[in-house]
């Protein structure tokens, strides 16, 4: 039995050796008891959390997931995806990629046209969404001028929207990554960053993690520079190296002094 009035509560988890319960209401509101926050409270107390997840994140000393006690809040059964319907919705998709007879909107790179529909954008892309919808110049306009993006990355760019699918080598793999992260597509950039990882050479790497720092992709420079780390000699004395900026070598060479990598 607990004690506190919380209203209707549409979930509730616990976890047994952590002695933390939680529970989201009817409001969306979070609250906990037991064991949290290094206190014990007898009593549900709101937190400004916004899941159950998150709840059971923040755990001392561990930190634990949970099992619902429903498998759906409804007591409905969960339907099984179709994935041969799904197929088929990317089939239809994909006819209408770059057809100028319904497109709304026209992309200009290097000269070359891209017709795509502001709906698909928008839906996909929370940057879109703002740019179509915002009070913006480009609002408005048919054509969009972009630039400096090779013509190439953009329209893989724009043809994932209407196929989920990424098929590059991996020097246009990181031109799309650095688009995915400019529009702030994850799962994009996580397709790219697999493509990249795989095509990754001593010839390329310092390139490669000048790009990383660039963006701040932290998974993809720890990647790099692991790979560099194990072909040291060889990547310092490629031509992507010597190319590097000054404030690039140097931290780079420091990352390799910590790690060891001059030592007699």
């Amino acid at each position: 039995m607990i004690s506190g009035n919380i209203g209707r509560i549409r979930d509730v988890a616990a976890h047994y050796t952590r002695h933390t319960s939680a529970a989201v209401t009817e409001a969306d509101e979070v609250f906990a008891w037991g064991k949290f926050n290094g206190q014990r409270n007898s009593s549900p107390t709101k937190t400004s959390f916004t899941s159950l997840d998150e709840v059971f994140a923040k755990i001392r000393n561990g930190t634990v997931t949970f099992q619902p006690l429903r498998t759906n809040l409804d007591d409905e059964p969960i339907e099984e995806k179709n994935t041969e319907n799904e197929s088929h919705e990317w089939e239809w998709l994909k006819k209408h990629f770059d057809d100028a007879e319904s497109a709304d909107v026209v992309f200009v790179v290097e000269g070359k046209k891209i017709h795509a529909h502001k709906t698909i954008l928008l839906m996909r892309c929370a940057v879109f969404k703002i740019m179509f919808q915002g009070n913006w110049k480009e609002s408005n306009e048919r054509e969009q001028i972009i630039e400096p993006h090779s013509y190439d990355a953009f329209f893989a760019f724009l043809k994932y929207f209407y196929t989920n699918e990424v098929d590059l080598q991996p020097d246009l793999a990181l031109e799309l990554f650095a688009l995915a992260h400019f529009y702030q597509m994850t799962d994009l950039q996580k397709e790219c960053l697999k493509i990249i990882k795989r095509g990754v050479t001593m010839e390329n790497a310092a390139s490669i993690y000048d790009k990383a720092i660039l963006l701040a992709a932290e998974e993809l420079k720890d990647f790099v520079f692991k790979f560099c780390m194990e072909h040291l000699t060889a990547v310092m004395n490629s031509d992507g190296f010597k190319l590097l900026s000054g404030d690039v070598v140097k931290d780079f060479v420091l990352h390799a002094v910590q790690e060891g990598a001059f030592k007699k």
